[in-house]
Order: structure tokens, then C-alpha cells, then sequence
């Protein structure tokens, strides 16, 4: 496996990306693109699955999103969904456009967020072959949550648009503290992701939330024709497997397997799992057709 800094302009700023190359391919080969999940940079869990992507004649192109991690952009740790999304879009061009790379074999991969965003671009994008999706955002229903953060945070957005200083709220924290994840092991399960990456910043701007409660990446499933594999969590209460299961209904042949663990236990328990799983539906998809 080798590694290249690449950079590629997206939403009129350069976005950072880590190129993931296998070791003696001859030819082409497919390319995979992989963006972090909520508030992450591609240091995290990321570089697991390009390594075993790599090993079997897969490419990955992993890349921060516009304002996180080594990309530009500002305001800094600012979710801007239709621009991650667009992010995806354009990790695809890069990876078309790479002579080392078969623009005939592309495929996505995500997780959690990023599995919502790989969702929509399947749908639209006909240069996907494959998509692997782990735990999907598929929505958010604001009816679940304490009325009292639904206002702030429509008044943290309102405020940001007005062009006043953003304001923060932790990405991940212990149960009972304020933060945009606080149960599944999201603390802990950050702390260890983060080790080997510097760039990462436990914070995202209030108004990020706001954004989330107002994108639906799951609309248009039933337009995609690759194939789509999933991996589901049981008892994940941050991405639940119920409305994941339901935005999932109208795909023709989706693959959906489910481990009984929460959000971020899914990768303690089952990353091997997962990881195995992806490289077996990447490998039939891309490299067996």
C-alpha cells in the first residue's frame, strides 16, 4: 500500500485528501471514495479499511470536508451537508480523472454521516458501480428531541447566517454532558479514534445541528441501481436501524446485515467484521465484473 497527499477544488476551495494505492497493480484498478463521519477527519477508522481494500486491488481516496481536518474553508468545523455531499461528488471526479485509477469502477463507501451522503450520491451519480454503507444517517426526527435545543439551535443558525460568531458545541462527550453525541461509547470511541489524528477538534458550530435536522439524503434511494450493502447496528441510538431499515425499503437487491451492538460498539466488537464484509462486496462489485 502506498500513500499520496492529493488535493482536489470543491465548493471553490481545495480539499485534502489521503490517495490510497495498492502494491504491484497492473492497470488501472477501482477507486473507492470514503468520507469521515459526523465532525471526523480521514486519520479516523478510515485508514483500517483502505488497508484492506488496498490488499485486495482497491484504491481509496479518504479526504476532509471543507473546513475540518487538512482541508480549507471557513467558518472551521461548520457541517455544511450539501457541500459534504458535493465533497463525495467530487472525490468521484479526482478519482475518474487519476490515470491509475478505472473511472468505469468506482464505487462509495461511508459511515454514519458520511453513509447518508454515499446514499444520495448513489442515487443520482451513475458513475457509482458499489456502494457500502455502515450504520447511515438516513434523518433525523427533530420530534424526539427537547424542544428547548430545537429552538437553540435554530437560533444558533439563524444567528451564524447573520454573520455573528458561531457557536460551539462538543462533536462527542460522557453521558449526561452537553454534546452532539453523547451515548454509544461516542466519548470513548472518539478518544481512541483520534490518537493519529492531530487534526481533529471535538467541536462543531451549533448551527451544524440545525443542518443535520434539515437534511434528508434518503429521499431519492429507489433511483439506485448498483449495488448497495449496509451494515446495521441493533441497538444504535444515534443512526436507529428502524428508520434506517424503512429509508431502505425501496432499493431493489440491497444487501442489509445487522449486528446486535450501539453505534460506536459496532466497531469495538465487529470492525474485522465489517471490515472483512466490505472488502468481500467491494471486491465482487468492482473487481469481479
Amino acid at each position: 500500500m502506498s500513500t499520496h497527499t492529493i488535493e482536489f477544488p470543491s465548493g471553490g476551495v481545495r480539499l485534502k485528501g489521503d490517495l490510497y494505492l495498492p502494491d504491484g497493480a497492473v492497470g488501472p484498478v477501482p477507486g473507492v471514495a470514503y468520507g469521515p463521519g459526523f465532525g471526523g477527519v480521514k486519520e479516523m477508522l478510515i485508514p483500517a479499511y483502505a488497508k484492506a481494500l488496498n490488499q485486495a486491488g482497491i484504491a481509496v481516496l479518504a479526504f476532509d470536508y471543507a473546513g475540518f481536518g487538512s482541508s480549507e474553508g471557513e467558518p472551521r468545523q461548520h457541517m455544511d451537508l450539501d457541500a459534504q455531499q458535493q465533497a463525495y461528488r467530487d472525490a468521484l471526479e479526482y478519482l475518474s480523472a487519476h490515470p491509475d485509477i478505472d473511472a468505469e469502477r468506482l464505487g462509495l463507501f461511508g459511515t454514519s454521516m458520511s453513509g447518508g451522503h454515499a446514499l444520495a450520491v448513489a442515487s443520482t451519480d451513475a458513475r457509482v458501480r458499489s456502494t457500502v454503507v455502515l450504520i447511515p444517517f438516513t434523518g433525523l426526527d427533530l420530534s424526539t428531541q427537547p424542544a428547548e435545543l430545537v429552538t437553540a439551535i435554530e437560533d444558533a443558525a439563524g444567528r451564524m447566517a447573520a454573520g455573528e460568531e458561531p457557536q460551539m458545541i462538543p462533536s462527542s462527550g460522557k453521558p449526561g454532558e452537553i454534546a452532539a453525541m453523547n451515548s454509544d461509547g461516542a466519548w470513548e470511541w472518539t478518544q481512541r479514534m483520534t490518537a493519529d489524528a492531530p487534526t481533529y477538534r471535538n467541536e462543531v458550530t451549533l448551527a451544524s445541528l440545525w443542518n443535520l435536522a434539515n437534511y434528508y439524503p434518503a429521499t431519492q434511494l429507489q433511483a439506485i441501481s448498483a449495488p448497495l450493502h449496509v451494515v446495521l447496528a441493533a441497538d444504535d441510538a444515534i443512526t436507529p436501524v428502524g428508520p434506517a431499515r424503512k429509508a431502505l425499503e425501496p432499493v431493489v437487491g440491497v444487501e442489509i446485515v445487522e449486528f446486535p451492538q450501539t453505534h460506536f460498539e459496532l466497531f469495538d466488537d465487529h470492525l474485522q467484521e465489517t471490515i472483512d464484509l466490505a472488502t468481500r462486496w467491494f471486491t465482487a462489485d468492482l473487481l469481479q465484473h
